[in-house]
């Protein structure tokens, strides 16, 4: 819009020309007088929330609690937990799924694997993929599936006997230059994995495997990111697809779980686009790499998701994986026969309406962030039913305004 125009926005909107108002209207730029926003936002929200046109079913599946590696930043120590699933669980969790593809018209059933370190349960993994795989085909519904792996267990009967036949996308982490991730990802005896992962991401791209190369970014390594880019180079690995994303044990920390004297060494999120922007500039690329650290979601996650759930090794349902292993936000469990058992927490979690939030009504940000992170503000304000607010911090405005940078380089 041209200066005129502007003036006429701000100003005296009843003297903008019909015709720029139709095209106004026509783009969403403008709504007619009696269309309330809140009621079109709060039909998509439910919508979201109850799959009113049913398309898919999604578990998140910690296949075990216990994990081959010793990050500074996780949970550690002799207290973890270190459940895995067994073979009779696998056998009781294809039932529940049996039952619930069935209940709706699903078109596609979406199972990710997840943990503790998923490989550590290889044989259970390979089970539960061939039972959910048999399943889909028998009630005829498209079977996608996803891999959150450190990765250092990948090897080539690993890929072939798992990753090929069942998984569509794996990830795989790794935490800047060789120094910086050998302090930080490390085996159990203190020895790095850097060149392991490094021969898994070729593994990898070889086998043409979709995976997504996460960066684990934070006050100790933002400026150790050139080196590993350098090296991905050298191995031909330089477009394969990464993502960055901010280290956060202080969420943990509010579970009574993590690791409380990482918290300094994490940014705020006050901090993420600049830390963001430090790292492309290390790189000098911005075409493979989804700057995910400061993107609000759009709409809801499985958190808000009817058909949404998150399974643990003792078959106890959760609607965040962030709330795996905490006794007190657990939804519910799956009985010996398959069927899903939920108790009041359920409802707790799931009643949850930014719509009603008063920091959040009235936002303009509203259907950008929908709310924000249901288990940050449990972390933050201890109740479900409030918003993390970013705003204030100027996060979304950053990501609006990346946002519209980025349609504009496109036209």
């Amino acid at each position: 819009i041209d200066e005129e125009m502007k003036r006429l926005l701000e100003e005296n909107p009843d003297k903008i020309p019909e015709d720029t108002l139709e095209m106004f209207l026509k783009n969403g730029f403008v709504v007619e007088d009696r269309c309330d926003e809140k009621k079109i936002l709060a039909h998509y929200f439910d919508v979201q929330k109850y799959n009113v046109f049913p398309y898919d079913l999604g578990y998140t599946i910690a296949m075990t609690y216990a994990c081959n590696l010793a990050c500074p930043y996780c949970y550690e120590g002799s207290e973890k937990d270190t459940e895995t699933l067994n073979s009779e669980k696998v056998d009781i969790l294809l039932k529940n799924i049996d039952k619930n593809l069935s209940k709706k018209d699903f078109k596609l059933f979406k199972i990710v694997l997840y943990g503790g370190e998923p490989l550590i349960a290889y044989n259970q993994c390979v089970q539960l993929m061939e039972g959910a795989s048999k399943i889909c085909n028998e009630q005829n519904k498209e079977l996608t599936s996803l891999m959150i792996t450190n990765g250092v267990l990948i090897t080539e009967e690993i890929v072939d006997t798992l990753l090929k036949p069942y998984c569509h996308w794996v990830q795989v982490t790794m935490d800047g230059g060789r120094e910086a991730h050998n302090k930080r990802r490390i085996r159990k005896d203190g020895s790095g994995t850097y060149d392991t992962l490094l021969d898994v991401l070729e593994l990898l791209e070889d086998a043409d495997i979709t995976f997504t190369l996460r960066l684990n970014v934070d006050r100790e390594n933002a400026d150790t990111f050139a080196e590993l880019f350098r090296d991905l180079k050298e191995r031909g690995l330089e477009n394969i697809r990464k993502s960055l994303e901010g280290v956060h044990p202080v969420d943990t920390e509010g579970a009574g779980k993590g690791c409380a004297s990482y918290a300094e060494k994490c940014f705020s999120y006050s901090e993420m686009p600049d830390f963001a922007q430090k790292v492309y500039e290390q790189i000098g690329e911005k075409t493979n790499l989804q700057r995910s650290l400061m993107v609000p979601r759009y709409g809801f996650c499985s958190f808000d998701k009817e058909d949404n759930y998150t399974v643990d090794p003792y078959l106890c349902i959760y609607k965040c994986a962030g709330f795996v292993g905490q006794e007190d936000k657990k939804v519910g469990y799956i009985d010996e026969s398959g069927e899903m058992i939920f108790n009041f927490e359920y409802y707790e979690q799931m009643s949850r309406n930014p719509l009603e939030f008063e920091e959040c009504k009235d936002c303009k940000y509203l259907p950008i962030c929908a709310g924000g992170c249901a288990a940050q503000s449990y972390f933050e304000n201890s109740t479900y039913h409030s918003s993390p607010c970013r705003k204030h911090k100027h996060v979304l405005q950053k990501y609006v305004e990346s946002s519209i940078d980025s349609i504009i380089e496109q036209q």
